[in-house]
């Protein structure tokens, strides 16, 4: 039997991010089998002793490694063999880091709130944390580029104790102006956002709307209301990252940078439902849309007639109010409702499109291909691979 290599993957499987990277470098090894893995002893044997564990992965002699910026990392970048790290704070210089492509997915949260017709807008994030920033960033771009501002809070975990952010963040909320737009860096945040929009007597999404980061469903689907997040595709990365390590192990090539992941996909609950448009005859029309472009093949027509006003004028106003087309909305709901059927069910492609109330196979592939640049096939093999 051909050896295995021996791979230390050292993740905090209590947060959904690590867990989606240890998914994916398991689904990795699922495929070639090439990896015996060292993991964390379960928690109800006795904490870690952080130092005696990077003495004992030493002694296991890895011949790789996979890791979070644990305590003692700084030994483990020492050791002369192949090692990727997942940073949660900063990237390292001169070592493989695994990174977001975090100021997409600022910009993609904005971009998801715009579109909704919102002026005011909100961030809440990390002071030191570089990812966070980044995401900052982003979003504050695509604010300004329509003419917004946005309102920051970035936690300061050194000055602040978390069991006294919400308090602090309570204060924070009744400074916005509703209906105020709020994007946060990670879903993590949002338990004491949602505490403090309580104690304010605030409405979700009315008042506040929330979008997070990571699709934790510990969170997301245990909240009331129910959480929107986006969901940034962590296990490719996971995936990618055991890819790299197994062929710099095997080869010696180390990778030529950083690996940085993106496809993030937002996935919309109850905290992002609302619409904050003025314009009602907009509103009814994206409502629409919203609700029969997942199972309908409608034309701008039909979205027309569920408004009051000429097409002409319904289109202006699309113009003024989102900057977009009436079609461009109807496209962007039912590539989202493809891709999530792609990814997340056994469907066919025939079947999609049946779903979708598509005529036949090559309309299906013909209208996914002209806005994603892939086959729904392509689209598919791609995410299983990943």
């Amino acid at each position: 039997m051909k050896t295995k290599l021996k791979i230390a993957v050292l993740v905090d499987v209590s947060r959904a991010y690590d867990r989606d990277i240890l998914l994916g470098a398991t689904n990795f090894n699922k495929l070639h089998n090439k990896f015996l893995f060292f993991f964390y002893s379960p928690k109800y044997l006795g904490k870690e002793n952080q130092e005696m564990l990077v003495e004992r992965i030493k002694a296991w002699n890895p011949d790789g490694i996979l890791t979070r910026e644990i305590e003692g990392v700084q030994s483990l970048l020492c050791l002369n063999i192949p090692l990727i790290i997942f940073p949660h704070t900063k990237l390292y210089r001169d070592h493989i880091n695994v990174w977001g492509d975090n100021k997409e997915i600022g910009e993609m949260a904005a971009r998801h709130f715009v579109a909704k017709g919102y002026k005011n807008f909100a961030f809440l994030g990390f002071k030191d944390f570089q990812w966070s920033l980044e995401r900052q960033a982003g979003y504050t771009d695509v604010v300004t580029e329509v003419g917004g501002n946005v309102n920051t809070f970035n936690y300061d975990h050194s000055q602040l104790l978390w069991e006294h952010l919400s308090a602090r963040l309570k204060k924070w909320l009744e400074t916005l102006v509703k209906p105020c737009a709020i994007f946060t860096a990670t879903d993590e945040l949002n338990i004491h956002l949602l505490e403090a929009a309580k104690e304010l007597g605030a409405k979700i999404p009315d008042d506040f709307s929330i979008l997070g980061v990571d699709n934790d469903l510990m969170i997301c689907e245990m909240t009331s209301p129910t959480l929107s997040s986006i969901d940034q595709n962590a296990q490719n990365a996971g995936f990618l990252a055991a890819e790299s390590l197994c062929k710099w192990i095997e080869s010696g090539e180390r990778p030529s940078g950083d690996i940085i992941f993106t496809n993030g996909t937002i996935i919309t609950r109850n905290s992002t439902n609302a619409l904050a448009i003025d314009d009602d005859q907009v509103r009814i029309a994206l409502h629409y849309i919203a609700n029969a472009a997942p199972s309908e093949d409608i034309s701008v027509e039909d979205v027309v007639k569920a408004t009051t006003v000429s097409r002409r004028i319904l289109e202006k106003r699309f113009q003024q109010v989102i900057k977009s087309s009436i079609l461009e909305e109807i496209k962007k709901v039912r590539i989202e409702r493809i891709k999530f059927l792609l990814e997340h069910s056994d469907l066919s492609v025939q079947q999609v499109a049946y779903e979708l109330d598509f005529r036949n196979f090559e309309n299906i592939t013909r209208y996914f291909k002209q806005f994603t640049g892939l086959t729904p096939l392509e689209y598919r093999n791609k995410c299983k691979l990943t």
